[in-house]
C-alpha cells in the first residue's frame, strides 16, 4: 500500500529538505542555489509546491509565470515573472529516490495542472532535463523550439535539454 500524499504550497522553510533532495536528484552542473529557489517561491507562490509522505518532504515541484517559448535560466539569483506571461513554467520536478513510486510526483503535477487552470494562462512549458522527455510526453508535453527572449537560456540548462510545451486545453 502506497503511504499518503500530501501536497502543499511550498514554504521558505522547505528549502533545506529541497536542497538535499535536488543533490540527490540531478548532477552540479544543474543544482540551484537556496536564492534561486527562493527567487521563484516569492515571485509565484501560488504554483510552488512540496509533496509530504508520512517520512516527511518527498518532493518538490517549482513553477513560475513566462512567456511561452521563453525558460529562465537556471540557478538565476533573481527572478521576475514578465508581464506578458502567457504560459507556466514547470522549471523544476524533483522527488526523492528513496519516495520513488509513491505518488509524489503524480500528485506534485496534478497540482500544476491546477495551478494552470488558475492562472488562466495559454501553455504549459518546461526543460526536460536527465532524459525525461518520454515521461514528459506521457503528459502532453511535446519537444518545441525555443523562441523568445529568454531562448539563449536553454545552455544552462546542459547539452541533451529539451524545450518542451502543450497548450493548456490540449
Amino acid at each position: 500500500m502506497k503511504p499518503e500524499t500530501v501536497v502543499r504550497s511550498m514554504r521558505a522553510e522547505d528549502m533545506a529538505s529541497m536542497l538535499e533532495i535536488q543533490s540527490c536528484c540531478y548532477d552540479e552542473t544543474k543544482l540551484e542555489s537556496e536564492q534561486s529557489f527562493l527567487a521563484k517561491l516569492k515571485a509565484s507562490p501560488t504554483s510552488c509546491f512540496v509533496a509530504l509522505v508520512p517520512d516527511g518532504l518527498a518532493g518538490y515541484l517549482v513553477a513560475v509565470p513566462a512567456e511561452a517559448g521563453s525558460p529562465p535560466p537556471l540557478n538565476a539569483p533573481s527572478f521576475s515573472a514578465p508581464s506578458t506571461a502567457d504560459a507556466l513554467y514547470l522549471h523544476d520536478l524533483a522527488i526523492h529516490p528513496a519516495a520513488r513510486g509513491t505518488g509524489a510526483a503524480v500528485a506534485l503535477i496534478e497540482a500544476y495542472f491546477q495551478a494552470l487552470k488558475q492562472l488562466k494562462v495559454q501553455f504549459a512549458c518546461l526543460t526536460a532535463v536527465n532524459d525525461s522527455k518520454s515521461f514528459w510526453e506521457r503528459y502532453g508535453f511535446r519537444a518545441a523550439v525555443p523562441t523568445g527572449s529568454g531562448a539563449g537560456h536553454m545552455e544552462t540548462y546542459g547539452e541533451e535539454a529539451r524545450y518542451m510545451s502543450r497548450p493548456v486545453n490540449a
